[in-house]
């Protein structure tokens, strides 16, 4: 039996984070440090020094702004991967977080880049038609990303029907359990912030345990049919 409950998911997810709570919440601390220095750095004038920032009528640097951007967005694109493939790999207990997570084939890069695209593009179609769509084309897409780090050898198309189709019958529940991921994530803003390096790690294992239920699901009924 699919079991999606609050408890299993989040007892699982809250489980996995305490038993590796080191690497999890470290692995996040040293990112958002590095994203944060990409952005400080991004706004200095040529020859100004970071203590310039504090000082009354400073001005970031004109058209910088671009680069540190895409350098912050082509850090976090690499990250997420590496992180969910860890996950994945603690969640099965076939490993933990190494170098080689986040060093994958370049044509994995590029698939994963190009579902994340038409991901995208499909949840704004949906936004425009009336929000409510976009939401429910959202959480059926939600685990492509993720069936593509599981199954390296999947194309793109193959991994956003199989997230299509293993969500068909649990949509509902997956609209509960987002609902949780969300206050666990808001709770951890309201600890003084300092709590969301322990909630993003929570909300992630809990979203790769959701897949886990619902890819064992899939793949048995794919090899009935």
């Amino acid at each position: 039996m699919t079991d999606l409950s609050v408890s299993y998911i989040f007892g699982q997810a809250w489980a996995l984070t305490k038993k590796n709570f080191l690497w999890l919440v470290g692995t996040f601390v040293v990112f958002y440090l590095i994203v944060g220095g990409v952005s400080v750095f991004s706004m200095l004038p040529p020859g100004a020094s970071i203590s310039d920032i504090a000082q009354p009528g400073f001005h970031p640097a004109q058209g910088n702004g671009w680069m540190g951007n895409a350098v912050t967005y082509l850090i976090s694109f690499i990250f997420t991967m590496g992180y969910y493939t860890a996950a994945l790999r603690v969640s099965r207990g076939t490993g933990t977080m190494t170098l080689d997570c986040f060093l994958r084939p370049l044509m994995l890069y590029v698939k994963y880049f190009a579902v994340i695209i038409l991901v995208s593009l499909a949840t704004i179609a949906g936004l425009c038609l009336l929000i409510v769509p976009g939401i429910y084309v959202a959480i059926r897409l939600a685990f492509s990303v993720i069936y593509l780090l599981d199954h390296p050898e999947a194309g793109v198309m193959e991994s956003i029907k199989a997230s299509w189709h293993m969500t068909a019958d649990h949509v509902l529940e997956l609209i509960g359990l987002y609902i949780v991921a969300i206050f666990v994530g808001l709770l951890g803003f309201l600890c003084c912030c300092v709590g969301f390096f322990v909630a993003y790690p929570v909300v992630i294992m809990a979203l790769v345990q959701i897949y886990l239920v619902l890819n064992d699901e899939y793949m048995q009924q794919t090899a009935s049919r």
